[in-house]
């Protein structure tokens, strides 16, 4: 836009604005564009986050820690962020980094497995199973190692502990949105 004036005599004469071309604003129309890909985004993304079961899939079970117990055929594993204990006996090992670092350490690791799995009746070798307990901050490379040893053994079964928490989906999308 722009004025036009002229001087006549001495005196200015200003004139109302004069448009120099007719433009078309999309700046509302922008406003209203993004807002509804923010909506896109937020949904399609929630949707990433659902799980569902799916019917050619066969899940894996759990057992509740009575059961498990009561099994005789359980070599427990307890991963801290600063030792491994071993066995219902709760031999200290070492620390989780001597595993990956100290063939040592995972040589002693894999006798004590094969001697607690040797030591099981062939005909309840099948129910043999390893429990990992691992710290929820520990790296998971650690907790590899530890199924690597186990499944070399001959440890069909692992089975991971964890808590059971009733409202999992909503503290996994809240820990996740920040």
């Amino acid at each position: 836009m722009s004025f036009n004036s002229k001087t006549n005599k001495g005196r200015r004469q200003v004139r109302r604005k004069v448009q120099d071309s007719k433009q078309l604003s999309i700046t509302s129309l922008l406003d209203v564009l993004t807002i509804i890909l923010v909506f896109l985004i937020k949904n399609v993304s929630m949707e990433a986050v659902k799980i569902s079961e799916l019917a050619d899939m066969i899940y894996p079970t759990t057992m509740s820690t009575d059961k498990l117990m009561d099994n005789a055929m359980v070599t427990p594993v307890k991963l801290y962020m600063d030792r491994v204990v071993l066995g219902v006996e709760n031999l200290t090992l070492g620390t989780p980094k001597d595993i990956v670092e100290n063939q040592e350490t995972r040589r002693i690791m894999e006798a004590f497995f094969r001697t607690d799995y040797d030591a099981i009746p062939e005909d309840k070798k099948r129910e043999a199973c390893l429990v990992v307990q691992a710290d929820a901050q520990l790296p998971c490379g650690y907790i590899t190692q530890i199924v690597s040893v186990g499944t070399s053994v001959g440890y069909e079964n692992i089975y991971f502990a964890s808590l059971e928490e009733a409202d999992w989906l909503r503290t996994y999308s809240s820990a996740s949105s920040q």
